[in-house]
């Protein structure tokens, strides 16, 4: 039978919520909809709108809300106006967002969204605004919602990183390789085919994490690699490879952004390490993603098949 795929964002991300180990590192994402359009921007301050289905970060969207407040003014206290942005790390979606110094004693005047695609941006003022460009785009599809992670940064761009998990030749699960991606300038996404650029692991994370804490994280990947391919092999018994799609926050917390069934492995081919590709392609061509050197060499060539083909039609 052949290798899984599952194209579908939303069913990969409801198997994994059901580990306790993997959902810790899942920001909060839901099915879009007005509703919940409506209340993760009361709880985050970006959240990021994509296709259930699609690649490449095709249909990607961002939309970052701004609160402004208007200070309480009396006889023996004056303030300036101060702008406030609403963000929470809560994972279970609380009740009501826990209002900060400045907004238990301000009052609201106004919500200003503003939704990024590709390098176009435009503002809006209220909800149903905003709902209308999304509808645009959206049209019929199906899209989901999520929590935006602040990405760490390299010279001022941000990136995440791709680790893949492959089967390996005793049939069990192996993280084979970790690569970075840095967005370019102006973008919302790091995607090699939206402009990115590829990077290794230790060029963009080294500069922000002493070498322990370096250590500490790949390892940290390497198993979370592993965790969520036995996870998603609960519901997908047919995987043989998963490529995580990782952001790294501020902080240096890894966060899953999503998980592809079918991913790219040629791009760990230009990195320096060319040990770690040599085993990434041995496992593939184990599992029957890549053609065997045998298969490969057993093929007629082009002219030979042409050759044939003109004996043929000869007779």
């Amino acid at each position: 039978m052949g290798i899984q795929r599952v194209s579908s964002k939303w069913a990969k991300t409801a198997v994994l919520q059901r580990s306790r180990i993997v959902n810790e590192y899942i920001p909060v994402t839901r099915k879009y909809s007005r509703q919940t359009l409506e209340r993760m921007t009361e709880l985050f301050e970006s959240n990021y709108i994509k296709p259930d289905r699609g690649t490449y970060g095709n249909g990607v969207m961002r939309v970052k809300t701004t609160r402004i407040y208007e200070p309480v003014v009396n006889s023996e206290d004056s303030t300036t106006d101060a702008e406030v942005s609403e963000e929470t790390d809560d994972r279970n979606l609380p009740d009501e967002p826990e209002a900060s110094a400045v907004t238990s004693r301000a009052t609201y005047l106004t919500t200003t969204y503003q939704l990024q695609y590709g390098t176009e941006e435009r503002s809006f003022h209220s909800l149903d605004e905003l709902e209308r460009a999304l509808n645009d785009r959206i049209q019929e599809r199906e899209y989901i919602i999520q929590q935006g992670i602040s990405l760490m940064k390299h010279e001022d761009l941000p990136f995440d990183l791709r680790v893949l998990t492959q089967k390996n030749l005793q049939h069990n699960w192996e993280t084979t390789g970790i690569l970075g991606r840095v967005a370019a300038p102006g973008k919302i996404i790091t995607n090699i085919h939206g402009g990115g650029r590829l990077a290794t692991f230790e060029e963009l994370v080294l500069p922000h994490l002493h070498q322990d804490g370096f250590k500490k994280l790949r390892t940290e990947l390497y198993r979370l690699g592993i965790h969520t391919a036995v996870q998603l092999q609960t519901s997908f018994p047919r995987l043989k490879e998963i490529g995580i799609d990782i952001a790294l926050d501020e902080a240096g917390r890894p966060w899953i952004l999503e998980v592809n069934t079918l991913p790219g492995i040629y791009a760990f081919g230009l990195l320096p390490d060319k040990e770690a590709y040599r085993k990434i392609k041995r496992y593939a061509i184990a599992y029957g993603r890549l053609p065997s050197k045998k298969a490969k060499s057993s093929r007629p060539s082009p002219k030979a098949q042409a050759s044939s083909a003109k004996k043929r039609v000869r007779r």
